[in-house]
């Protein structure tokens, strides 16, 4: 049986690991999920004693989730600064990657001052 620290630990970490995947996804992404999951929590919020337990509970997850990621964008110097900074560069998809980034780029630019250190 796992103990209640293995359980506590495995749901920090997938935390965690949802967090990084959010803040790593190009800005316009990032801004559809916490749409999404802010929509969820008003819902859950506006419905009450309606909601089971389960929703209950899910919706305090995204709660802390959004609020993660919330944090870890204001520290971010300048809009998509962390796209895809988790991931892995796969060689398949080197080029379609860079084919993005540039998309990314031309709608949300670097600012000059942060242009030496993204190089």
């Amino acid at each position: 049986m796992i103990e209640t620290n293995d359980l506590e630990l495995k749901f920090k970490l997938c935390k965690s690991f949802i967090v990084k995947e959010v803040i790593a996804l190009d800005p316009l992404s990032r801004r559809q999920w916490l749409f999404t999951y802010k929509g969820i929590i008003k819902y859950a919020d506006s419905q009450g004693d309606e909601l089971t337990k389960e929703q209950i509970i899910g919706a305090d997850i995204y709660r802390g989730l959004i609020k993660q990621v919330e944090v870890l964008i204001k520290e971010e110097d300048f809009e998509g600064q962390n796209y895809n900074a988790y991931k892995s560069r796969d060689p398949n998809y080197e080029t379609i990657y860079r084919k993005r980034l540039k998309q990314i780029r031309e709608d949300f630019p670097i600012p000059d001052q942060f242009k030496d250190r993204t190089s």
